[in-house]
């Protein structure tokens, strides 16, 4: 998904208009319904807060699938929309006889994802293209549908044939997971940010009959990028198919886009919306999210919520490494602030069932008494509840503002707070309510001018949680139909006249606690300041079915637990309440529930607790205990990685590039005045490192060696003739191509003999759609000698270790790898037999002229059971102007691409599970020099992003290793000198 504009999607459902009372469905299922305000599930109105979430991008270790889900559930949202990428399931079009790759404990185990997402409660929305676009390679596509004849994502025959199989396969796995099925699928869209038309119509019905022929029931929802169109999107999202829409969690970053370098450059970006860097990153959360319920939306998909990693070649050239993307879980799975203002929003919006009836009936900076605020009315015309979103006119405000409100009411139009003031602070936004009814009581609220978090029935009590921040006033009026009894502090007055109590009070640190009696009724009110409900919960008490652990449609039924950074989730047996969660230091949990609950479980430990005045429960639990030091990366053995560039090295391996016609430039048929096509995917080669060898008889008169080299944005090249160092080209983050002359060094030909030219080039990620339709080439467009009437005679070409069809580490898959001769050798691979090589390091030796070196370390973690220590590689940049770059290689997988003259990144998450919390791991780094005159490492160490006590269970995932693949590679015998 490329975000553009103001980072927004559409995600539009295909609706007819309606009464409120009116349900549509496909006409096949009635478990999942819509009219013109939201969707029902198994008949019951669902405002969908959705987590975009996607499988591969937690390389290699689907065991922490559950991890990220629990942490999305534990913090306010209620689904999970994700793509399937095509490329990883496909790496040849006849994959495991058509059906595909999904192979169980791999990253490629779709069923285990969505059965993750089913236990922890989580609706799914299912993306699975064909194509995806997500800044992932090819937007999803395989890299051979490059070499399909004619253009993609069109009614063109040869494409269709190509995508069928897979949405064939794909549709199966989802329609035995629909909700009709008792599985957690209750969408599925057809292609990706995608607007039908003559040309295409049929394409997109081709793929709803796919959907439909293979038993999926539940909507089919389409992403039309013309709905947002227009910079004043906010403005006009007011109407049917405008209502569910897809907000950037974050942004995504280019190569080369902060400065200056340092971390994964998401902790520094500029945000487009917010005009900010952090600690203001939260503002598009408290501000523009409300805006979009302001608009009536009711289907909200966040951009990412956790974005993970663009591990090993699964990448396009506008990104890097990471994909953080600034969401609200970071790369290493640890949730950030932003979490907590989600927490508060998913909380309020899943007990506010009448915002999803409600309608805007106006908007603008009339309703308060001061023309610096933006106030939108919503009104459900049936249940009279009203709801006024205030913010500043300009969102980018950082002023302090205080005003007064005008509302319309059963008891009237007033302006409120009759006492005190609503304030924004800055970049601060308020969702006020007016003839709200919650709880078993069916006590009205009439208005509040403090948030409402969210509100509960435990026991026969209604429990409302109300907060504002610290040291703003508060003015909340209920309407009773005689006066009620009220316990509260001092600190808070409360008034009863004409049937209407109001409570006035100031936001203090901690909680407020008041009591109101009403006949049988009891309430009991928490006013909080705002930095205290940030750290509140109300997890959902699972009960029997299907679907028992979803709220609402299962179980209304919750407690509420203040303290936790993480609360998995919450269970009572007898008279104990249960909980799972993680702990970032002692922590006092304070909890409301059942008469019934005497003890508390933490994490599976008893703790005695102690009842507070306010009714709670309390008690103190130990956070993690001091972790052990993160070892010093030494020791390193390192062997050269480049002696392809030995004219006498053999090639014959080496895939011979002689096809004369091509389908990648559609427009020419061939590549620029060439005899031979040098594009790598029509080798079956797709991503990493690429290595050509040009032979020819030189005849003496020859001066020079032109070539245009097509790598990506961000990319690279260097050249060689005879082993002689020519120069290195490169591009920028808008450049992908580069043309260039080298001059033949006097005396380096060798004269009636065989000479070879070999380029070394690094590739960047296969385009999306929104270049050349996705067909650009990568490798070399244009070569020709000049001098001597000389051509070349053949060309040689490697890439990955036996292609996308062969490679021979079949877990962690083909775009693991590049064609470097250690990744061909398996010395990225733990327990490969390093002992014939030298000792030296990346920071001290690096490499001393043009080329390639690899390196290997090993070292040992003791992370004991119980501890979350998420772990990060920290590069210290070089000198600028230094040209070199770096693969990153944890056990095997490749987890990072460092590029020290571009950026940004320099901090590369090494995952758990991946990481060997209790053995040893291997390291490795491809260290590659464009300068003649070598390169160095500033600076390498690893740092943790914390340390947190936890109920997630760990296991070292032991992935294939040197020995398992041994004979399957070519042997390492005759190691390259440095």
């Amino acid at each position: 998904m490329l975000v553009v504009l103001l980072g927004v999607l559409l995600l539009a459902l295909s609706y007819a208009s309606g009464s409120l009372q009116t349900r549509n469905s496909t006409g096949l299922t009635d478990a999942v319904t819509w009219d013109s305000h939201s969707l029902s599930i198994q008949g019951q109105r669902v405002f969908i807060l959705s987590a975009e979430y996607h499988p591969w991008r937690l390389p290699g270790n689907p065991d922490l699938w559950a991890d990220v889900f629990e942490k999305i559930k534990a913090n306010g949202f209620n689904a999970v929309s994700f793509y399937v990428n095509w490329a990883v399931h496909y790496p040849t079009p006849g994959t495991n006889g058509g059906r595909g790759d999904f192979q169980a404990g791999t990253y490629r185990d779709i069923q285990r994802f969505i059965d993750d997402a089913h236990r922890a409660g989580l609706w799914l929305i299912a993306r699975p293209g064909p194509y995806i676009n997500g800044e992932t390679t090819g937007g999803g596509f395989p890299g051979w549908v490059g070499n399909v004849a004619g253009s993609l994502r069109t009614n063109n025959a040869n494409y269709k044939a190509a995508w069928l199989p897979y949405m064939t396969a794909i549709s199966k796995i989802i329609a035995r997971n629909q909700i009709t099925e008792g599985g957690p699928i209750i969408l599925v869209q057809a292609e990706n940010e995608f607007s039908a038309s003559a040309a295409n119509n049929i394409y997109m019905q081709d793929i709803i009959n796919t959907y439909r022929a293979n038993g999926i029931v539940v909507p089919i929802i389409h992403n039309d990028p013309t709905c947002w169109s227009s910079r004043e999107f906010l403005s006009r999202l007011t109407r049917d198919t405008c209502r569910h829409i897809l907000f950037g969690g974050g942004f995504l970053l280019p190569w080369g886009s902060v400065t200056p370098r340092g971390g994964t450059g998401y902790e520094k970006f500029w945000h487009p919306l917010t005009k900010s860097r952090p600690p203001l990153i939260i503002i598009p959360e408290n501000v523009f999210y409300k805006e979009n319920y302001a608009q009536t939306t009711t289907i909200l998909n966040i951009y990412m919520l956790f974005g993970g990693t663009n591990w090993g070649q699964t990448l396009e050239p506008t990104v890097y490494s990471s994909y953080d993307y600034g969401g609200g879980i970071n790369e290493n799975r640890v949730a950030t602030t932003k979490m907590n203002e989600m927490r508060l929003q998913g909380l309020f919006l899943r007990v506010s069932r009448d915002l999803l009836g409600a309608d805007l009936i106006a908007n603008g900076t009339n309703y308060t008494t001061s023309s610096l605020i933006h106030t939108a009315e919503l009104r459900n015309s049936i249940t009279g509840a009203a709801f006024y979103f205030v913010r500043h006119d300009d969102s980018t405000s950082l002023a302090l503002t205080t005003t007064q409100l005008t509302i319309r009411t059963s008891a009237g139009t007033m302006l409120v707070p009759k006492s005190g003031a609503i304030t924004l602070n800055g970049r601060e936004a308020k969702f006020l309510v007016t003839d709200y009814v919650f709880g078993q009581s069916r006590t009205k609220i009439l208005y509040s001018t403090a948030e409402i978090m969210t509100w509960t029935t435990i026991d026969s009590s209604d429990t409302l949680i109300l907060y504002a921040p610290s040291g703003q006033t508060g003015e909340t009026a209920f309407t009773f139909a005689s006066a009620p009894t009220v316990s509260a502090p001092p600190a808070i007055s409360s008034n009863f006249t004409g049937g209407v109590l109001t409570l006035h009070y100031t936001l203090t640190t901690g909680i407020q606690s008041v009591t109101v009696s009403s006949g049988s009724n009891r309430i009991n009110l928490l006013i909080m300041d705002k930095a205290t409900a940030n750290t509140w919960h109300a997890p959902v008490i699972a009960q029997s079915g299907m679907f028992g652990n979803y709220f609402s449609v299962g179980s209304n039924t919750t407690v509420l637990v203040g303290g936790p950074y993480v609360l998995r989730n919450a269970t009572i047996s007898g008279n104990t309440l249960s909980m799972f969660g993680d702990l970032n230091g002692t922590t006092n949990l304070e909890f409301f529930a059942p008469a019934s609950v005497t003890a508390l479980r933490w994490n599976g430990v008893s703790h005695s607790v102690t009842k507070t005045s306010r009714g709670s429960f309390s008690t103190t639990v130990n956070g993690p205990a001091q972790a052990s030091p993160l070892p010093i990366l030494q020791n390193w053995k390192a062997m050269g990685s480049l002696p392809e560039i030995d004219p006498d090295f053999d090639d014959s391996g080496f895939v011979t590039a002689d096809q004369t016609k091509t389908n990648v430039e559609p427009a020419h048929g061939k590549p620029q005045s060439c005899s031979q096509v040098l594009y790598s995917q029509q080798y079956g080669f797709y991503g990493g490192n690429l290595i050509f060898r040009g032979h020819f008889i030189a005849k003496g008169q020859e001066t020079s060696i032109s070539t245009t080299v097509q790598f990506g944005f961000a990319g690279g090249y260097s050249a060689w003739l005879n082993g002689i160092f020519l120069g290195s080209a490169q591009g920028s983050p808008s450049v992908s191509l580069t043309n260039d002359s080298w001059k033949i060094p006097t005396n380096s030909l060798r004269v009636g003999r065989d000479n070879v030219f070999v380029i070394l080039q690094d590739h960047m990620g296969i385009v999306e759609t929104s270049t050349n339709g996705g067909k650009e080439p990568r490798g070399i467009r244009g070569y020709s000698i000049t001098g001597g009437n000389t051509s070349f005679t053949s060309w040689k070409l490697q890439g990955n270790q036996g292609g996308a069809a062969n490679a021979p580490d079949t877990f962690r898959g083909y775009l693991n790898e590049g064609g470097l001769y250690a990744e061909r050798i398996g010395a990225h691979l733990p327990d490969f037999p390093d002992t014939a090589w030298v000792s030296a390091s990346p920071i001290t030796n690096g490499v001393s002229g043009a080329g390639i070196n690899f390196y290997r370390t090993t070292f040992d973690l003791n992370i004991p059971d119980g501890i979350d220590m998420p772990v990060r590689l920290s590069i210290t940049p070089s000198d600028i102007s230094s040209n070199f770059r770096v693969q990153i290689y944890l056990n095997g997988w490749q987890v990072g691409k460092y590029i020290n003259n571009i950026g940004p990144q320099t901090i590369y998450v090494l995952p758990a599970g991946i990481l060997r919390r209790q053995s040893t791991n291997t390291l490795a780094l491809s260290l590659w020099s464009l300068d003649g005159s070598g390169s160095k490492l500033g600076g390498l160490q690893l740092i943790s992003d914390g340390t947190f006590s936890t109920s997630l269970q760990f296991r070292d995932y032991e992935t294939p290793d040197y020995a398992e693949q041994k004979g399957l590679r070519p042997s390492p015998a005759n190691v390259p000198p440095m």
